[in-house]
């Protein structure tokens, strides 16, 4: 596919890996509706494919992966186009499909992942990040605070860490971000993609019927009282069992053999 500015987004399929690239630069990769809808359409290519068993979310260049939303300013003067009729944003839309996909979502964060863009980071499942990026939400600055993403903050980092980025508005540096836990690995400059492809490589050989129904269970119980999750997670447990994927899974390990996974 062209890298052109014409493609706010741009979906690759890279054997089994889908790399959906937020083709922005000039502004610095900022979210947009054409930007949220096309990671969301990203997320649908992706998942339709048989082939594919993990999604890359990464922006293009090598400074900032995504600076937030575009604050280009509406008639109204405010940074954001408002329908009374249509209260649903559409990066709200977006996220629904971060919840509701069924493969590993992986951030390449390559640069700079700030308001919308510290959002994309912790929505994500797993997530990489190079030496010198910065992560953290600058909305109260002008006169805003991280709402729409919040409830991911909230499911990656403790109350309290949360409350620090929003109401200081001081970013973490790279190296804060992964000890708080927001980052899986750090990579040193010139080598994210190495490190990227170490985590992905484990990702993509294990079973796919066991990250699609193990993904619907975290999202279905992330919310729910202790009773209810233990409920929820015991009826899963033998329907995992029955599947193809764990048929062969014991099998393979009873043989001392990998896995040929019949879903893969």
């Amino acid at each position: 596919m062209t890298n052109t500015e014409a493609d706010p987004v741009l979906v690759e399929m890279d054997g089994a890996v889908c790399r959906i690239t937020i083709n922005r630069p000039k502004q610095r990769n900022a979210l947009n509706d054409r930007v949220t809808s096309g990671i969301a359409a990203g997320f649908a290519t992706a998942q339709a494919d048989p082939a594919i068993r993990a999604i890359v979310l990464t922006g293009a260049g090598d400074r900032v992966f995504c600076a937030g939303g575009d604050l280009s300013p509406q008639p109204d003067g405010s940074p954001f186009a408002t329908d009374p009729a249509r209260p649903q944003l559409q990066l709200t839309e977006m996220f629904r499909a971060f919840e509701t996909c069924t493969l590993p979502i992986i951030a390449r964060v390559n640069g700079h992942a700030l308001g919308g863009g510290f959002g994309l980071v912790c929505a994500a499942d797993l997530a990489v990040g190079v030496e010198g990026a910065r992560f953290g939400t600058p909305e109260v600055g002008v006169g805003l605070f991280p709402m729409t993403i919040l409830p991911y903050m909230l499911q990656v980092l403790p109350r309290r860490k949360v409350m620090e980025l929003s109401m200081r508005g001081t970013p973490w540096s790279a190296e804060r971000a992964a000890a708080e836990g927001v980052l899986n690995a750090l990579a040193p400059v010139g080598e994210l993609d190495r490190v990227l492809d170490e985590l992905v490589s484990d990702v993509i050989r294990q079973s796919p019927t066991a990250m699609r129904l193990g993904k619907l269970a975290v999202h279905a119980i992330q919310d729910m009282p202790i009773h209810e999750a233990q409920q929820y997670t015991q009826l899963m447990l033998p329907i995992m069992a029955a599947t193809g994927d764990a048929r062969e899974g014991f099998r393979a390990f009873q043989e001392k053999r990998k896995p040929d996974w019949p879903n893969g």
